[in-house]
């Protein structure tokens, strides 16, 4: 299964692929246009090979630069996801604190005549994050599989594994 990549990562990704772009169009533009022009004497009696050479790589470079533009519009547009995947992050949390708890989680996980001290460290993960994803699926409907799955590992780590009265 894919890791979940929140959308601010994907806009730092995004913009800095648009910079190297850019970047590495625009120099290799600019280097093209002075080959074409005789500035760079590289192709001096070569005939049609200078004007070969110069169109295919002035148009994979003017790629680079359209590439860029698209990415750095792509990086602006996953930044305004962001704010809202933020916003619904906050909400979830602030949802899981007033209703999930520790103790709610293992009493919704045991079975008839079972206890927490029972179960292998496994055994009590798998059940704990499955019951907290299906209480946050109840809740919060059309969530990402990938965002909620993320959330309740990192949710679990601070609900169990920094609290020294629960293990793992």
């Amino acid at each position: 299964m894919p890791r979940y990549q929140s959308s601010a990562a994907k806009a730092a990704d995004n913009r800095s692929s648009a910079y190297t772009l850019l970047a590495v169009g625009g120099i290799g533009f600019v280097v093209v246009l002075l080959i074409f022009l005789n500035v760079i004497p590289l192709y001096q009696n070569a005939g049609i090979t200078r004007y070969l050479v110069c169109g295919v790589m002035g148009a994979m470079f003017i790629l680079f630069i359209v590439f860029g533009f698209v990415s750095m519009r792509d990086s602006k547009l996953l930044l305004v996801k962001a704010k809202s995947e933020n916003s619904l992050l906050s909400e979830i949390t602030r949802w899981c604190e007033e209703n999930m708890d520790s103790d709610v989680i293992d009493a919704a996980i045991l079975e008839t005549e079972e206890s927490v001290n029972g179960l292998t460290d496994e055994e009590k993960y798998y059940r704990r994050t499955e019951k907290m994803r299906a209480m946050i699926d109840d809740k919060f409907m059309n969530l990402d599989e990938a965002f909620v799955d993320n959330f309740v590992d990192e949710y679990y780590q601070g609900l169990y594994e920094d609290n020294s009265d629960h293990s793992r």
